[in-house]
C-alpha cells in the first residue's frame, strides 16, 4: 500500500514568494523573450539567466551566468510599462524620429536608446554598466556587484564619503554634458555604489543635448544630487554654470 502524505499547507512567506515568482514570469517571460534568452545562450552571451536582483516601472532585472562571470539581463515588460512616460523621453531625439507608436515599437525602440546611451557614458569616461548586446525588449549589460551579489543603490546604502560621491556624480553630469548628452534621471535610486564609487545606471531616459527638454534634464539631475547629499551637509554653489562650461 502507498501511504500519501498529508498535504502541508505552506506558511504565508512561501505562499507569497511563489506568487510573486508566477507574477514575474507571467509579465516577463513570454514566448517571444524566451526566444531571445535562448539566441544569447546559443550564442554564448550567456550561460544561464538565475534569478531577479530588481524590478522596475517598466522592466526587471535579473543576474545572468556567463563564461567569463555574470552578466545583468533587464527585461522590459511589454503589457504593463509606462509608455505615456517612455513617449516623453523618446519624442523629441532625433534618432528616434520615425518611431512607430505600438507598445512593442515603444518599448523595443527604449532598449536600443538605453544601449546607446550606455555606450555614450563609457565612451565618456562615466561610470556606468558596460552594454553588451541587446535585441528586442531585452538588454544585456555589465552586472555590478561583487562574488555574484548586486552592488547596492545609494538610496539603499547611503554615502559613507558624502563630499567625494557628491563630487563624482557632478563630475559626471558635467562630462555627459561635454559629450552632448544628459541622463535625465540621477537620484540616489539610479546610483548603484560599485567598490564604493558611484555608478550611474538606468540609462533609459537621457537624451541628446539637442533635445528640446535638455536643459531642463539637466537642471533637474544637478538638483536631485544636490539636495540628497544636503542632509549629509554638503553644499556646492554655482554648479550649473560650472557643468555647462
Amino acid at each position: 500500500m502507498v501511504r500519501r502524505e498529508s498535504k502541508r499547507k505552506r506558511p504565508k512567506k512561501e505562499e507569497k514568494q511563489l506568487k510573486e515568482k508566477s507574477l514575474i514570469e507571467s509579465e516577463v517571460f513570454d514566448k517571444a523573450t524566451l526566444l531571445i534568452l535562448s539566441d544569447f545562450i546559443k550564442r554564448g552571451v550567456l550561460r544561464t539567466v538565475d534569478y531577479p536582483i530588481a524590478k522596475g516601472k517598466e522592466a526587471n532585472v535579473f543576474r545572468a551566468s556567463t563564461a567569463g562571470g555574470y552578466a545583468a539581463v533587464k527585461i522590459y515588460r511589454i503589457e504593463t510599462g509606462n509608455f505615456i512616460r517612455m513617449q516623453d523621453y523618446i519624442r523629441g531625439d532625433v534618432r528616434f524620429s520615425q518611431l512607430r507608436r505600438d507598445k512593442r515599437s515603444i518599448v523595443n525602440a527604449w532598449v536600443s536608446k538605453e544601449f546607446k546611451n550606455l555606450r555614450i557614458c563609457k565612451e565618456a569616461g562615466v561610470n556606468a554598466p558596460a552594454p553588451i548586446g541587446f535585441k528586442n525588449n531585452v538588454l544585456v549589460m555589465e552586472f555590478l556587484g561583487e562574488e555574484g551579489i548586486p552592488d547596492s543603490t545609494l538610496q539603499a546604502v547611503g554615502s559613507d564619503e558624502p563630499e567625494r560621491h557628491c563630487d563624482s556624480l557632478l563630475e559626471a553630469i558635467r562630462k555627459l554634458w561635454k559629450a552632448g548628452f544628459v541622463h535625465a534621471d540621477i537620484s540616489e535610486y539610479n546610483v548603484l555604489l560599485h567598490k564604493n564609487e558611484p555608478y550611474l545606471i538606468d540609462a533609459g531616459q537621457g537624451v541628446l543635448k539637442n533635445h528640446p527638454k535638455a536643459e531642463e534634464f539637466l537642471e533637474r539631475d544637478i538638483g536631485n544630487v544636490l539636495k540628497y547629499f544636503e542632509k549629509y551637509g554638503v553644499k556646492r554653489e554655482n554648479v550649473l554654470e560650472g557643468v555647462r562650461g
